[in-house]
């Protein structure tokens, strides 16, 4: 009996996950839903606001990408399209026989330069100094990594240092000297942290009471590529830690370093992403990258 109902629940959840695994999800209705994303070829970041136009042969149905370059539509279109339009200002528009759950759309240089400047005013590729001034502390937990989008500055300069605001958190002092690892990653089809570039994580253990903690990686002789990359922060093992929890401020908290953050900016190139290592509700998921409503203070050095 009891083999009978481990075989049940293992068959259950490998059906979760195979619905989890698809780009079709049911809505609050029962329907079946259908969702993709849209992003910017040159820059591999979402574009607000493009607009998906659906033909079907009695007409037409629009449908808009949210702030994540995310669009959903009901499943019932998907046999009936005879063809997709994907368009936004300031890029080509795109014409397709079917519907892809990820679409990259080319910036459009010949348009009218009144809208080409209204476009890029859109990327944002500093933040201004009163921008930075508003930080924050933001607390991690074991296993989990932050990691900062970095677009290619089109110089080709190899990397000389990493740059990370490793602070303490909740009026705990001296979480910024526990040790952290760092790496660089790859950037996926989707624009989120893929693949380690580094063959092993560099161990980093602060040493000084600096804004910034350098992370020396010139030996590596790496370039930003066309796509960019990530620099990411990462807590060790629970078991690598003295301490498991220690209180604080707003409650227990893991004993590990925290990172600092500047206010959010939907409009910043440099977006933040956050690796959980254990299920995500929202997203019904586990070990997955979130993009953050962040932006963690993590920079590099050429």
């Amino acid at each position: 009996m009891i083999t009978k109902l481990v075989h049940r629940a293992f068959s259950i959840l490998l059906s979760v996950f195979h619905s989890m695994s698809s780009q079709e999800v049911q809505n609050k209705n029962g329907k079946r839903s259908f969702f993709g994303h849209i992003y910017s070829e040159n820059y591999k970041i979402p574009i607000e606001k493009a607009t998906v136009k659906i033909y079907l042969a009695n007409g037409y149905k629009t449908f808009i990408a949210d702030e994540n370059g995310k669009f959903e539509m009901s499943n019932e279109y998907i046999n009936e399209i005879d063809h997709v339009e994907v368009s936004s200002i300031g890029f080509k528009k795109k014409v397709s026989k079917i519907v892809s759950d990820t679409i990259y759309l080319d910036e459009d240089t010949n348009q009218l330069s009144e809208v080409i400047v209204d476009s890029k005013s859109k990327i944002k590729y500093q933040l201004s100094f009163f921008e930075k001034l508003n930080s924050f502390e933001t607390n991690l937990s074991w296993n989990s990594k932050a990691a900062v989008y970095i677009p290619k500055n089109y110089e080709d300069k190899c990397v000389k240092n990493l740059l990370f605001g490793v602070s303490d958190f909740g009026r705990v002092k001296n979480l910024k000297y526990l040790p952290f690892k760092v790496n660089l990653y790859t950037v996926d089809s989707l624009g989120f942290p893929y693949k380690p570039i580094l063959e092993k994580d560099i161990l980093v253990t602060k040493t000084d009471a600096k804004k910034w903690t350098t992370v020396d990686v010139s030996k590596f002789g790496i370039t930003v590529p066309d796509e960019g990359l990530f620099v990411v922060f990462i807590i060790l093992d629970q078991k690598d830690y003295k301490n498991d929890f220690i209180y604080s401020k707003y409650g227990p908290i893991a004993a590990v370093p925290a990172l600092r953050a500047y206010r959010y900016d939907k409009n910043f190139i440099r977006k933040s992403y956050l690796y959980r290592p254990y299920y995500y509700e929202p997203l019904n998921k586990n070990n997955v990258w979130t993009l953050e409503n962040l932006h963690y203070m993590v920079d590099i050095d050429y």
